[in-house]
């Protein structure tokens, strides 16, 4: 008789074999992310890591560059005097489609002067590369990002609390799913709570879904107000 593996240890398999692909953002005072083209299979994490002095990570669609695709993940803007940043946003890929990304910091004009990436590149002979991407970004007027913070979770290192803001003039909670993506994610504004009320929580894992937001447990001590939106030019 052959030796069985039962059920519950079936369905961990994937998470084993899951790999974690590290991204900075802006690092050495660069408009880049890097890695910027990456593959990722379902399963895997994006994990990325901020630098001075005021990035986000964006979602978009090729089709729409320099513009939020519609469900798609937003890190806020991560103001920083020193990186990397106090906190990793986190986002698990969902399948091997494309995932086209930006940052949307208007000053300096971040996504139209290239400061894009893309997971799971199309392979030739498809027109839809990265190059492509940023050529026709520099065509773009401005750029914009989605009013919440959505898509991921922030990994608060060494201790510390979560920073950052959400763009736009609107204000209200975290919320929402990513297609391709997994979903939640949390914020505040500038390292200070700007909306109403605020939530405590044992975690260094930070965890927002739904219109009120909810925080996960976990090993570290952290005070967060409800998502604001500050839309901050820190460059």
């Amino acid at each position: 008789m052959y030796p069985t593996i039962p059920h519950a240890l079936l369905s961990l398999l994937p998470l084993t074999l899951a790999t974690n692909i590290p991204i900075t953002v802006g690092a050495g005072g660069l408009l880049a992310f890097n890695p910027s083209v990456v593959t990722a299979n379902p399963g895997d994490t994006l994990t990325f890591s901020y630098f001075p002095k005021n990035h986000s990570v964006v979602q978009s669609s090729f089709q729409a560059p320099c513009a939020p695709l519609a469900n798609g993940f937003f890190s806020g803007f991560q103001p920083l005097s020193a990186g990397p940043g106090p906190v990793e946003f986190v986002v698990t890929v969902n399948n091997t489609n494309p995932i086209w990304i930006y940052c949307a910091q208007t000053e300096k004009s971040h996504c139209q002067s290239g400061m894009a990436m893309v997971v799971n590149q199309p392979a030739p002979p498809s027109p839809n590369t990265l190059t492509a991407y940023k050529a026709a970004a520099a065509k773009t007027n401005v750029s914009t990002a989605p009013p919440h913070i959505a898509g991921g979770v922030f990994i608060a290192l060494n201790g510390t609390s979560t920073t950052g803001s959400s763009t736009g003039s609107s204000t209200g909670s975290s919320t929402g799913s990513s297609t391709g993506t997994s979903t939640g994610a949390s914020s505040n504004s500038g390292g200070s709570s700007t909306g109403a009320g605020s939530s405590t929580s044992t975690n260094s894992v930070i965890s927002f879904t739904g219109a009120a937001g909810r925080i996960s447990s976990g090993v570290m001590a952290v005070v967060l107000g409800a998502a604001g939106a500050a839309g901050l030019a820190f460059l």
